[in-house]
Protein backbone atom coordinates (compact mmCIF):
# COMPACT_ATOMS: atom_id res chain seq x y z
CA UNK A 1 0.00 0.00 0.00
CA UNK A 2 1.55 3.11 -1.02
CA UNK A 3 0.20 6.86 -1.13
CA UNK A 4 1.94 9.93 -2.66
CA UNK A 5 1.54 13.83 -3.74
CA UNK A 6 -1.99 13.74 -1.70
CA UNK A 7 -2.60 17.67 -2.19
CA UNK A 8 -6.50 18.47 -1.51
CA UNK A 9 -8.06 21.07 0.60
CA UNK A 10 -8.00 18.81 3.76
CA UNK A 11 -4.59 16.47 3.05
CA UNK A 12 -1.25 17.05 2.52
CA UNK A 13 0.48 14.12 2.14
CA UNK A 14 3.90 13.62 -0.21
CA UNK A 15 4.21 9.68 1.09
CA UNK A 16 3.24 6.96 3.31
CA UNK A 17 3.44 3.48 2.21
CA UNK A 18 2.64 0.32 4.48
CA UNK A 19 3.73 -3.15 4.15
CA UNK A 20 2.17 -7.03 4.48
CA UNK A 21 2.73 -7.63 8.31
CA UNK A 22 2.82 -4.47 9.76
CA UNK A 23 0.42 -2.57 11.71
CA UNK A 24 -0.06 0.63 11.46
CA UNK A 25 -2.08 2.65 14.16
CA UNK A 26 -2.89 5.99 12.40
CA UNK A 27 -3.37 8.81 15.41
CA UNK A 28 -5.32 11.96 14.63
CA UNK A 29 -8.04 13.97 16.40
CA UNK A 30 -11.63 14.89 15.27
CA UNK A 31 -11.03 17.27 12.24
CA UNK A 32 -7.95 16.71 12.10
CA UNK A 33 -8.06 15.18 8.65
CA UNK A 34 -7.85 11.30 9.76
CA UNK A 35 -11.47 10.89 8.46
CA UNK A 36 -10.41 12.46 4.98
CA UNK A 37 -7.31 9.90 5.01
CA UNK A 38 -9.65 6.88 5.95
CA UNK A 39 -11.63 7.70 2.89
CA UNK A 40 -9.20 8.22 0.81
CA UNK A 41 -7.93 4.52 1.58
CA UNK A 42 -11.45 3.05 1.31
CA UNK A 43 -12.67 2.19 -2.42
CA UNK A 44 -14.71 4.65 -4.36
CA UNK A 45 -12.59 7.50 -3.48
CA UNK A 46 -12.01 10.65 -5.33
CA UNK A 47 -9.72 11.17 -8.10
CA UNK A 48 -6.93 13.64 -7.12
CA UNK A 49 -4.57 15.02 -9.74
CA UNK A 50 -0.77 14.16 -9.92
CA UNK A 51 -1.49 11.86 -7.04
CA UNK A 52 0.34 8.10 -6.55
CA UNK A 53 -2.46 5.63 -5.07
CA UNK A 54 -1.64 2.19 -4.99
CA UNK A 55 -3.93 0.25 -2.76
CA UNK A 56 -4.32 -3.59 -2.33
CA UNK A 57 -7.12 -5.02 -4.25
CA UNK A 58 -9.10 -6.36 -1.35
CA UNK A 59 -9.28 -5.00 2.17
CA UNK A 60 -11.59 -5.82 4.82
CA UNK A 61 -12.63 -2.56 5.92
CA UNK A 62 -14.71 -1.69 9.09
CA UNK A 63 -15.95 1.81 9.66
CA UNK A 64 -18.91 3.49 10.97
CA UNK A 65 -20.64 4.30 7.42
CA UNK A 66 -20.27 0.28 6.56
CA UNK A 67 -21.86 -0.13 10.41
CA UNK A 68 -24.79 2.22 9.07
CA UNK A 69 -25.06 0.49 5.16
CA UNK A 70 -25.42 -2.82 7.21
CA UNK A 71 -28.12 -1.74 9.18
CA UNK A 72 -29.87 -0.32 6.49
CA UNK A 73 -29.79 -3.51 4.61
CA UNK A 74 -31.34 -5.24 7.85
CA UNK A 75 -34.55 -2.84 7.87
CA UNK A 76 -35.34 -3.35 4.25
CA UNK A 77 -35.18 -6.96 5.03
CA UNK A 78 -37.17 -6.51 8.05
CA UNK A 79 -40.31 -9.06 7.87
CA UNK A 80 -41.62 -7.93 11.16
CA UNK A 81 -44.66 -6.92 9.35
CA UNK A 82 -45.70 -10.21 7.36
CA UNK A 83 -44.79 -12.17 10.53
CA UNK A 84 -46.55 -13.04 14.21
CA UNK A 85 -43.71 -11.99 15.99
CA UNK A 86 -40.13 -9.63 15.31
CA UNK A 87 -37.65 -10.44 12.59
CA UNK A 88 -34.91 -11.21 14.85
CA UNK A 89 -32.61 -10.07 11.32
CA UNK A 90 -29.74 -11.86 9.56
CA UNK A 91 -28.09 -14.51 11.69
CA UNK A 92 -24.83 -13.70 13.00
CA UNK A 93 -23.12 -16.86 11.71
CA UNK A 94 -23.89 -15.45 8.20
CA UNK A 95 -22.10 -12.76 8.66
CA UNK A 96 -18.89 -14.60 9.32
CA UNK A 97 -17.11 -16.54 6.45
CA UNK A 98 -16.54 -20.05 7.39
CA UNK A 99 -17.29 -19.87 10.96
CA UNK A 100 -15.46 -23.22 11.41
CA UNK A 101 -12.38 -22.02 10.34
CA UNK A 102 -12.90 -19.20 13.21
CA UNK A 103 -13.93 -21.33 16.16
CA UNK A 104 -10.96 -19.97 18.41
CA UNK A 105 -11.44 -16.35 17.43
CA UNK A 106 -15.29 -16.25 17.53
CA UNK A 107 -14.96 -18.05 21.33
CA UNK A 108 -12.34 -15.40 21.81
CA UNK A 109 -14.42 -12.75 20.96
CA UNK A 110 -17.33 -14.19 23.80
CA UNK A 111 -19.60 -14.68 20.43
CA UNK A 112 -20.06 -18.42 20.38
CA UNK A 113 -23.33 -18.22 22.14
CA UNK A 114 -24.95 -15.66 20.22
CA UNK A 115 -24.25 -17.34 16.71
CA UNK A 116 -27.84 -18.44 16.29
CA UNK A 117 -29.26 -15.15 16.80
CA UNK A 118 -30.74 -12.45 14.65
CA UNK A 119 -28.49 -9.37 13.93
CA UNK A 120 -30.89 -6.88 15.51
CA UNK A 121 -30.93 -9.00 18.54
CA UNK A 122 -27.38 -8.11 19.33
CA UNK A 123 -25.86 -5.51 21.86
CA UNK A 124 -23.98 -2.66 20.28
CA UNK A 125 -20.97 -4.38 21.18
CA UNK A 126 -21.95 -7.01 19.62
CA UNK A 127 -22.69 -5.93 16.55
CA UNK A 128 -19.20 -4.51 15.91
CA UNK A 129 -17.45 -7.30 17.52
CA UNK A 130 -19.57 -9.59 15.29
CA UNK A 131 -18.72 -6.61 11.97
CA UNK A 132 -15.01 -7.65 12.63
CA UNK A 133 -15.31 -11.19 12.81
CA UNK A 134 -17.41 -10.74 9.60
CA UNK A 135 -14.23 -8.48 7.97
CA UNK A 136 -11.10 -10.61 9.62
CA UNK A 137 -12.66 -13.81 7.63
CA UNK A 138 -13.16 -12.08 4.67
CA UNK A 139 -9.36 -13.79 3.39
CA UNK A 140 -8.59 -9.99 2.81
CA UNK A 141 -4.40 -8.99 3.48
CA UNK A 142 -5.65 -6.25 4.63
CA UNK A 143 -7.43 -4.74 7.22
CA UNK A 144 -8.38 -0.99 7.69
CA UNK A 145 -10.23 -0.19 10.79
CA UNK A 146 -11.73 2.83 11.76
CA UNK A 147 -11.91 3.59 15.90
CA UNK A 148 -11.90 -0.37 16.85
CA UNK A 149 -12.47 -0.22 20.50
CA UNK A 150 -15.49 2.01 20.50
CA UNK A 151 -18.22 0.33 21.75
CA UNK A 152 -16.48 -2.74 23.39
CA UNK A 153 -15.87 -3.58 26.94
CA UNK A 154 -12.97 -3.98 28.99
CA UNK A 155 -12.24 -7.87 28.04
CA UNK A 156 -13.57 -6.88 24.45
CA UNK A 157 -10.77 -4.72 23.95
CA UNK A 158 -8.54 -7.26 25.23
CA UNK A 159 -10.02 -9.71 23.00
CA UNK A 160 -9.68 -7.88 20.07
CA UNK A 161 -6.21 -7.09 20.69
CA UNK A 162 -5.16 -10.34 20.54
CA UNK A 163 -7.01 -11.36 17.43
CA UNK A 164 -5.52 -7.68 15.43
CA UNK A 165 -1.95 -9.24 16.90
CA UNK A 166 -2.68 -13.11 15.27
CA UNK A 167 -3.99 -11.42 12.35
CA UNK A 168 -0.52 -9.17 12.19
CA UNK A 169 1.70 -12.35 12.75
CA UNK A 170 -0.32 -14.52 10.06
CA UNK A 171 0.93 -11.47 7.61
CA UNK A 172 -2.01 -9.64 7.09
CA UNK A 173 -1.52 -5.44 6.82
CA UNK A 174 -3.43 -3.63 9.22
CA UNK A 175 -4.19 0.02 9.57
CA UNK A 176 -6.11 0.77 12.59
CA UNK A 177 -7.56 4.61 13.01
CA UNK A 178 -8.07 6.22 16.54
CA UNK A 179 -8.59 8.96 17.99
CA UNK A 180 -6.75 8.82 21.23
CA UNK A 181 -3.40 7.82 22.19
CA UNK A 182 -5.16 5.59 25.19
CA UNK A 183 -6.58 3.20 22.00
CA UNK A 184 -3.36 2.84 20.45
CA UNK A 185 -3.80 -0.97 19.73
CA UNK A 186 -1.26 -2.95 21.73
CA UNK A 187 -0.01 -4.88 18.57
CA UNK A 188 0.62 -1.93 16.75
CA UNK A 189 3.96 -1.86 15.14
CA UNK A 190 4.32 1.88 13.53
CA UNK A 191 2.55 4.73 14.49
CA UNK A 192 1.52 7.97 12.34
CA UNK A 193 0.08 11.24 13.68
CA UNK A 194 -2.19 13.47 11.43
CA UNK A 195 -2.98 17.17 12.45
CA UNK A 196 -4.14 19.74 10.29
CA UNK A 197 -4.01 17.41 6.95
CA UNK A 198 -0.29 16.66 7.38
CA UNK A 199 1.46 13.53 8.93
CA UNK A 200 3.95 15.18 11.01
CA UNK A 201 4.99 12.12 12.73
CA UNK A 202 5.53 8.54 11.59
CA UNK A 203 7.13 5.64 11.98
CA UNK A 204 8.15 2.52 14.74
CA UNK A 205 6.05 2.41 17.53
CA UNK A 206 8.56 2.75 20.03
CA UNK A 207 10.10 5.97 18.82
CA UNK A 208 6.89 7.78 18.28
CA UNK A 209 5.21 6.94 21.71
CA UNK A 210 8.15 8.76 22.93
CA UNK A 211 7.32 11.75 20.80
CA UNK A 212 3.73 11.99 21.29
CA UNK A 213 2.67 14.98 22.65
CA UNK A 214 -1.39 16.84 22.67
CA UNK A 215 -2.29 17.07 19.13
CA UNK A 216 -4.25 20.07 20.41
CA UNK A 217 -5.26 22.46 23.57
CA UNK A 218 -8.38 21.13 25.21
CA UNK A 219 -11.77 22.22 24.31
CA UNK A 220 -14.22 23.99 26.13
CA UNK A 221 -17.92 24.55 25.95
CA UNK A 222 -19.02 25.03 29.32
CA UNK A 223 -17.99 28.42 29.73
CA UNK A 224 -21.11 29.83 29.26
CA UNK A 225 -23.04 27.65 32.13
CA UNK A 226 -25.00 30.67 33.52
CA UNK A 227 -26.60 31.52 30.65
CA UNK A 228 -28.42 28.04 31.01
CA UNK A 229 -29.43 28.59 34.56
CA UNK A 230 -32.35 31.04 33.02
CA UNK A 231 -33.18 29.04 30.17
CA UNK A 232 -33.94 25.95 32.20
CA UNK A 233 -37.21 27.61 33.33
CA UNK A 234 -38.03 28.02 29.69
CA UNK A 235 -38.30 24.34 29.19
CA UNK A 236 -39.47 23.36 32.49
CA UNK A 237 -42.79 20.86 32.06
CA UNK A 238 -45.13 20.87 34.89
CA UNK A 239 -45.77 17.07 36.30
CA UNK A 240 -47.89 15.14 33.91
CA UNK A 241 -51.21 14.71 35.46
CA UNK A 242 -51.80 11.47 37.19
CA UNK A 243 -49.44 12.05 40.34
CA UNK A 244 -48.35 8.76 42.49
CA UNK A 245 -46.69 8.24 44.95
CA UNK A 246 -43.57 7.51 43.26
CA UNK A 247 -44.02 11.26 41.58
CA UNK A 248 -40.97 12.52 43.41
CA UNK A 249 -38.90 9.95 41.15
CA UNK A 250 -37.52 10.78 37.88
CA UNK A 251 -37.75 6.60 37.18
CA UNK A 252 -38.26 3.94 39.54
CA UNK A 253 -38.34 0.13 38.05
CA UNK A 254 -39.45 -3.03 40.13
CA UNK A 255 -38.11 -6.31 39.82
CA UNK A 256 -37.67 -5.44 36.18
CA UNK A 257 -36.78 -7.73 33.10
CA UNK A 258 -36.76 -7.37 29.72
CA UNK A 259 -35.12 -10.16 26.50
CA UNK A 260 -36.05 -10.76 22.89
CA UNK A 261 -37.41 -13.82 21.45
CA UNK A 262 -37.75 -15.50 24.50
CA UNK A 263 -34.26 -14.91 25.68
CA UNK A 264 -33.73 -13.06 28.63
CA UNK A 265 -31.29 -10.08 28.97
CA UNK A 266 -31.65 -8.73 32.11
CA UNK A 267 -34.41 -9.36 35.10
CA UNK A 268 -34.70 -8.91 38.64
CA UNK A 269 -33.43 -5.24 38.44
CA UNK A 270 -34.41 -3.07 40.82
CA UNK A 271 -33.52 1.21 40.06
CA UNK A 272 -34.98 4.17 41.21
CA UNK A 273 -33.26 7.43 40.03
CA UNK A 274 -34.16 11.05 41.84
CA UNK A 275 -33.71 14.49 41.18
CA UNK A 276 -29.74 15.01 41.21
CA UNK A 277 -29.14 11.09 41.45
CA UNK A 278 -26.83 11.18 38.42
CA UNK A 279 -26.26 7.65 37.79
CA UNK A 280 -23.32 5.40 35.93
CA UNK A 281 -24.62 2.62 34.34
CA UNK A 282 -21.33 -0.01 33.24
CA UNK A 283 -21.27 -3.58 32.61
CA UNK A 284 -19.78 -6.38 29.55
CA UNK A 285 -21.21 -5.97 26.18
CA UNK A 286 -24.77 -7.72 25.44
CA UNK A 287 -25.91 -7.61 29.63
CA UNK A 288 -28.67 -5.20 28.40
CA UNK A 289 -27.52 -2.08 29.32
CA UNK A 290 -28.67 -0.24 26.29
CA UNK A 291 -31.97 -2.07 26.59
CA UNK A 292 -32.59 -0.90 30.06
CA UNK A 293 -32.54 2.65 28.74
CA UNK A 294 -34.85 1.70 26.05
CA UNK A 295 -37.07 0.34 28.64
CA UNK A 296 -36.78 3.87 30.30
CA UNK A 297 -37.14 6.03 27.19
CA UNK A 298 -40.25 3.71 25.95
CA UNK A 299 -38.71 2.40 22.69
CA UNK A 300 -38.76 -1.32 23.91
CA UNK A 301 -42.03 -2.83 24.34
CA UNK A 302 -40.83 -4.25 27.62
CA UNK A 303 -41.79 -1.22 29.05
CA UNK A 304 -45.67 -2.28 29.49
CA UNK A 305 -44.26 -5.22 31.21
CA UNK A 306 -42.65 -3.74 33.96
CA UNK A 307 -44.14 -2.37 36.95
CA UNK A 308 -42.08 1.16 36.01
CA UNK A 309 -42.93 4.90 36.86
CA UNK A 310 -41.65 7.51 34.92
CA UNK A 311 -41.80 11.17 36.67
CA UNK A 312 -44.23 9.29 38.87
CA UNK A 313 -46.33 8.00 35.86
CA UNK A 314 -46.78 3.99 35.94
CA UNK A 315 -46.26 2.84 32.14
CA UNK A 316 -49.12 1.07 30.73
CA UNK A 317 -52.29 3.26 32.01
CA UNK A 318 -53.22 5.38 29.00
CA UNK A 319 -49.93 8.24 29.41
CA UNK A 320 -48.79 9.91 26.02
CA UNK A 321 -45.04 8.48 25.57
CA UNK A 322 -44.59 12.33 24.09
CA UNK A 323 -45.60 13.96 27.16
CA UNK A 324 -43.02 12.04 28.77
CA UNK A 325 -40.23 12.75 26.51
CA UNK A 326 -40.46 16.72 26.65
CA UNK A 327 -38.96 16.02 29.57
CA UNK A 328 -35.92 13.60 28.25
CA UNK A 329 -33.08 14.33 26.16
CA UNK A 330 -32.01 10.92 24.52
CA UNK A 331 -28.62 10.01 22.91
CA UNK A 332 -27.40 6.63 21.57
CA UNK A 333 -26.55 4.69 18.72
CA UNK A 334 -29.77 3.41 17.97
CA UNK A 335 -30.94 7.19 17.69
CA UNK A 336 -27.67 7.97 15.75
CA UNK A 337 -28.40 5.31 13.15
CA UNK A 338 -31.93 5.74 12.90
CA UNK A 339 -31.06 9.68 12.07
CA UNK A 340 -31.66 9.23 8.40
CA UNK A 341 -33.71 12.17 7.18
CA UNK A 342 -32.64 15.11 4.90
CA UNK A 343 -32.13 18.57 7.23
CA UNK A 344 -29.29 20.59 7.95
CA UNK A 345 -27.30 20.11 11.21
CA UNK A 346 -28.92 23.08 12.40
CA UNK A 347 -32.55 21.38 12.36
CA UNK A 348 -31.12 18.24 13.94
CA UNK A 349 -30.54 20.43 16.58
CA UNK A 350 -33.66 21.81 16.56
CA UNK A 351 -35.62 18.93 16.18
CA UNK A 352 -34.76 18.15 19.88
CA UNK A 353 -36.95 20.72 21.28
CA UNK A 354 -39.65 18.89 19.58
CA UNK A 355 -38.36 15.17 20.09
CA UNK A 356 -38.85 14.21 16.30
CA UNK A 357 -36.09 12.33 14.11
CA UNK A 358 -36.07 15.31 11.38
CA UNK A 359 -37.86 18.45 11.96
CA UNK A 360 -41.48 18.86 10.24
CA UNK A 361 -42.55 22.48 11.07
CA UNK A 362 -41.28 25.58 10.24
CA UNK A 363 -38.86 26.97 13.46
CA UNK A 364 -39.21 30.36 14.78
CA UNK A 365 -36.20 33.17 15.26
CA UNK A 366 -36.31 31.96 19.25
CA UNK A 367 -35.36 28.36 18.07
CA UNK A 368 -32.83 29.01 15.76
CA UNK A 369 -30.90 31.41 18.15
CA UNK A 370 -31.36 28.53 20.50
CA UNK A 371 -29.67 25.95 18.31
CA UNK A 372 -26.94 28.09 16.97
CA UNK A 373 -26.02 29.18 20.57
CA UNK A 374 -25.37 25.22 20.84
CA UNK A 375 -23.80 24.46 17.48
CA UNK A 376 -21.93 27.14 18.75
CA UNK A 377 -20.86 25.95 21.75
CA UNK A 378 -19.35 22.22 20.15
CA UNK A 379 -17.45 24.62 17.06
CA UNK A 380 -19.94 23.80 14.66
CA UNK A 381 -22.06 27.35 14.03
CA UNK A 382 -20.03 26.88 10.78
CA UNK A 383 -21.75 23.70 9.52
CA UNK A 384 -24.92 24.99 10.45
CA UNK A 385 -26.99 24.68 7.05
CA UNK A 386 -24.73 21.99 5.48
CA UNK A 387 -26.82 18.30 5.72
CA UNK A 388 -26.36 16.63 8.89
CA UNK A 389 -25.54 12.97 7.18
CA UNK A 390 -22.34 15.00 5.48
CA UNK A 391 -21.11 15.46 8.50
CA UNK A 392 -18.53 13.05 9.77
CA UNK A 393 -19.03 10.62 12.65
CA UNK A 394 -17.59 12.67 15.37
CA UNK A 395 -19.51 15.96 14.48
CA UNK A 396 -22.75 14.07 13.45
CA UNK A 397 -22.06 12.80 17.62
CA UNK A 398 -21.69 16.48 18.65
CA UNK A 399 -24.84 17.45 16.90
CA UNK A 400 -26.87 14.87 18.72
CA UNK A 401 -25.50 15.59 21.41
CA UNK A 402 -26.26 19.77 21.55
CA UNK A 403 -29.69 18.39 20.19
CA UNK A 404 -30.48 16.04 23.72
CA UNK A 405 -29.23 19.20 25.64
CA UNK A 406 -31.04 21.94 23.87
CA UNK A 407 -33.70 21.82 26.43
CA UNK A 408 -32.09 21.04 29.57
CA UNK A 409 -34.78 18.12 30.35
CA UNK A 410 -35.32 16.65 33.76
CA UNK A 411 -33.59 13.57 32.73
CA UNK A 412 -30.80 12.73 29.75
CA UNK A 413 -30.57 9.62 28.98
CA UNK A 414 -27.21 9.16 27.28
CA UNK A 415 -25.90 5.96 25.93
CA UNK A 416 -22.68 5.73 25.19
CA UNK A 417 -22.89 9.58 23.86
CA UNK A 418 -18.84 9.87 23.10
CA UNK A 419 -18.53 7.18 20.61
CA UNK A 420 -16.02 8.22 17.81
CA UNK A 421 -15.06 11.59 20.04
CA UNK A 422 -11.01 12.18 20.30
CA UNK A 423 -10.09 12.36 23.87
CA UNK A 424 -10.53 16.82 23.79
CA UNK A 425 -14.27 16.54 22.67
CA UNK A 426 -14.61 13.83 25.05
CA UNK A 427 -13.25 15.42 28.51
CA UNK A 428 -15.06 18.66 27.04
CA UNK A 429 -18.86 17.01 26.90
CA UNK A 430 -17.84 14.96 30.08
CA UNK A 431 -16.83 18.43 31.51
CA UNK A 432 -19.76 20.32 30.65
CA UNK A 433 -21.77 17.45 32.46
CA UNK A 434 -20.06 17.85 35.17
CA UNK A 435 -21.54 21.69 35.17
CA UNK A 436 -24.83 20.21 34.24
CA UNK A 437 -24.81 18.04 37.39
CA UNK A 438 -23.17 20.93 39.39
CA UNK A 439 -26.29 23.72 38.95
CA UNK A 440 -28.87 21.09 38.91
CA UNK A 441 -29.96 21.57 35.32
CA UNK A 442 -30.72 17.83 34.63
CA UNK A 443 -30.19 14.43 36.22
CA UNK A 444 -28.00 12.25 34.29
CA UNK A 445 -28.35 8.35 33.31
CA UNK A 446 -25.62 7.42 31.29
CA UNK A 447 -23.94 4.59 30.07
CA UNK A 448 -20.09 4.03 29.34
CA UNK A 449 -17.64 0.70 29.38
CA UNK A 450 -14.76 3.67 29.38
CA UNK A 451 -13.02 3.60 33.17
CA UNK A 452 -11.66 7.19 32.19
CA UNK A 453 -15.46 8.23 31.94
CA UNK A 454 -16.30 7.29 35.62
CA UNK A 455 -16.16 10.80 36.52
CA UNK A 456 -17.30 11.96 40.42
CA UNK A 457 -20.39 13.80 39.35
CA UNK A 458 -22.22 10.31 39.58
CA UNK A 459 -23.76 9.59 42.57
CA UNK A 460 -24.72 5.83 41.71
CA UNK A 461 -23.27 3.50 40.00
CA UNK A 462 -25.13 0.46 38.43
CA UNK A 463 -22.95 -2.39 37.47
CA UNK A 464 -24.87 -5.14 35.23
CA UNK A 465 -23.53 -8.16 34.70
CA UNK A 466 -24.31 -11.34 32.48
Amino acid sequence: MKIANIKTPDLNIPFFEALPGQFWCILGQNRSGIDNFFNLLSPGHAKIPDAEICLPKEMGIFSFAGQQEVFEQELKNDDTDFMDCLDPGTLARDFIHDPDKYTDMIRAFDMDHVLDQGYRQLSTGQTRKLLLLSRISSGSQWLLIQSPFDGLDKAGCGQLDLALDHCRVCGMGILAFVYDSGDIPAGATHIAVIENGHIPLKGARQDILTRLSELRGQINFSADINDLKSAKSAFSQDVVSGETPHSKELVKLEDGHAGYSGKSVFSHLDLCITPGDHTLVSGPNGCGKSTLLQVITGDHPACYRNRLWIFGIRRGTGESIWELKKRMGIVSTDLHRNYRVAGSVLDCVISGLYDTIGLYRRPGPEDEKKAMAWLERIWLADRAKIPFRTLSYADQRLALIARALIKLPDLLVLDEPTHGLDRANRNAVLDFLGQVATEELSTILYVSHREDEFRDFFVSHLRMGN
